[in-house]
């Protein structure tokens, strides 16, 4: 690589001769700070440039973050032999997402984590290896977000021990943030949470913790409210199965107590009846956010079922909630219209209103005198979407 870098001409300039830029001139800060900004592929060919700039391509502050695609047009470029293996001390953040098998691809992989595997041929359980070594290498791994992996029991729990370290030397403590979103395979009866929350309890300094419903019984919530009574901050539950746990008022205040900064966000993501949410939404849980059915869900709800789950939150959770997100198709507008204008004066905290439902010009017109009412202007947002331009 030499020190300079001839800028070409533009069509309009012609071919003439332009004087060499000293490329390696430029602040390396100021460099980094671009390279932060970069695709994989613009990086690598922007390393080309000159050695100057080949050394902010390896510099460690652009790897603490990484998302790696398999397969990936872009793998073979980025990760050749001991490039992973040079910066893998420095990861924190890391995002695996296994599309399907691709042994080109999947090379990339192993020239990371040499001991995986001699062969080509990647199975799964030998993926999961390659994994949890993976993990096990990564001393500065402070999140971790797996989302779709579909592993087996064992498979999770191995992965869940490699991310937690080797309680026989030292277990790492930093892990601050995890999400396990269909983590494991379905169906999820097959799962052993009497093993899954020994597991959880090895980690100690969680934050946040993002998880299915069906993953988090009264023991795990337990377990998490025990090891991590110092640290643990926010607790997001995803529902989205028929599997519900009912985790009573009194575990819930005791997890208050022993975190008394705890707050809850809960996602339904398929439509529920009142007896199955008013299971897992109970008196006492810290719920500060609800979103009631996600973008992807479709199928006939009805109206009236809306305005029960709305009046059920604000009846229970007056006293917490700062923001509500609907999303239904549902038709009608009477049952709705009298539960949004209580949630939103009995709620005296609410500080955002989500609504993508068919309401009447009316409707709009009660709500907006509503929040002028409220003292101080509390609400910072109020947002009601137009849904189908209906």
């Amino acid at each position: 690589m030499g020190a300079t870098f001839t800028v070409l001409p533009t069509p309009a300039e012609g071919r003439q001769d332009l004087p060499a830029v000293p490329w390696d001139a430029l602040p390396q800060e100021a460099l980094a700070k671009i390279f932060r900004y970069l695709q994989d592929w613009d990086r690598c060919q922007a390393s080309l440039a000159c050695k100057a700039w080949h050394r902010v391509f390896r510099m460690a502050c652009l790897w603490r973050s990484r998302s790696f695609v398999f397969p990936g047009s872009e793998m073979q470029q980025v990760c050749y032999d001991g490039f992973l293996r040079e910066h893998g001390q420095h990861l924190q953040h890391v995002i695996l997402d296994f599309e399907f098998q691709n042994n080109a691809a999947l090379q990339c992989f192993k020239s990371f984590v040499t001991t995986a595997n001699e062969s080509a041929a990647f199975l799964s359980i030998k993926m999961v290896r390659a994994l949890c070594l993976l993990l096990k290498r990564q001393p500065m791994l402070q999140e971790a977000d797996f989302c779709l992996c579909q592993f087996t029991h064992n498979e999770g729990l191995q992965v869940l021990k490699a991310l937690t370290g080797d309680l026989r030397l030292k277990p790492r403590r930093n892990i601050t943030t995890l999400s396990l979103r269909e983590f494991f395979e379905a169906p999820t009866h097959y799962i052993s949470l009497s093993t899954f929350t020994e597991v959880m309890g090895r980690f100690t300094a969680l934050a946040f913790l993002r998880v299915d419903q069906h993953y988090l019984c009264e023991d795990v919530l337990d377990k998490l409210i025990t090891g991590c009574a110092q640290t643990l901050r926010h607790l997001d539950i995803v529902m989205n199965a028929r599997v519900v746990h009912a985790i009573d008022s009194h575990t819930w205040r005791l997890a208050v107590q022993r975190c008394p900064s705890l707050t809850v966000t809960v996602r339904l993501e398929i439509p529920y009846t009142f007896e199955e949410y008013s299971r897992v939404l109970v008196e006492s849980m810290p719920l500060t956010r609800v979103f009631l059915w996600g973008r992807r869900w479709r199928g006939n709800i009805a109206f009236a079922d809306v305005a029960r789950f709305l009046g059920y939150v604000s009846d229970i959770f007056f006293n917490t909630i700062e923001e509500v997100c609907v999303y239904s198709e549902a038709e009608g507008y009477q049952e709705v219209d009298k539960t949004v204008e209580k949630l939103i004066e009995t709620c005296v905290r609410l500080k955002r209103l989500s609504l993508c439902i068919p309401l009447k010009p009316e409707t709009l017109d009660k709500l907006s005198r509503v929040v002028a009412a409220r003292p101080q202007n509390e609400m910072k947002r109020l947002e009601v979407t137009n849904l189908n331009g209906r």
